[in-house]
């Protein structure tokens, strides 16, 4: 029975391969990631993936399946993608501080609480890579 998917699953979905895309794509064939990326990126069906490729709509949907899989055991075992998305939320976090210190009276506090984020992002990373 096939599942039904809501636009917003889609737009999750597609994020995340694109995301998974930009740091393992690499790692992928030539055809798994152009596989990939018409059906995520271009959002072409099964079917016109299917007649580009010259090959049938069950293999397009495993080739799919397991090119998806292969960058989700990636990410598993590596974790670049997430480290990513933790230290950009991070850094962000950093620039509303900085940015709300502009306007403090006592800015240097806030400024020295930033730097402070800052040393606890290198140290996270230095920590997670043996450096």
């Amino acid at each position: 029975m096939s599942q039904i998917r809501t636009p917003e699953d889609r737009l999750n979905s597609s994020v995340e391969i694109g995301t998974l895309c930009a740091f393992y794509g690499g790692m992928l064939t030539p055809r798994q990631l152009q596989a990939l990326e018409l059906h995520y990126m271009e959002d072409l069906s099964l079917g016109e993936i299917a007649q580009q490729l010259g090959v049938s709509r069950q293999n397009v949907h495993e080739l799919i399946t397991r090119s998806a899989e292969k960058l989700r055991g990636y990410e598993a075992a590596i974790g670049a993608a997430g480290r990513m998305k933790r230290i950009l939320r991070e850094l962000s976090q950093v620039s509303r501080v900085l940015e709300d210190s502009k306007s403090a009276p006592d800015g240097k506090a806030l400024v020295a609480k930033a730097q402070e984020m800052i040393q606890q992002i290198i140290t996270q990373e230095e920590d997670a890579h043996g450096i």
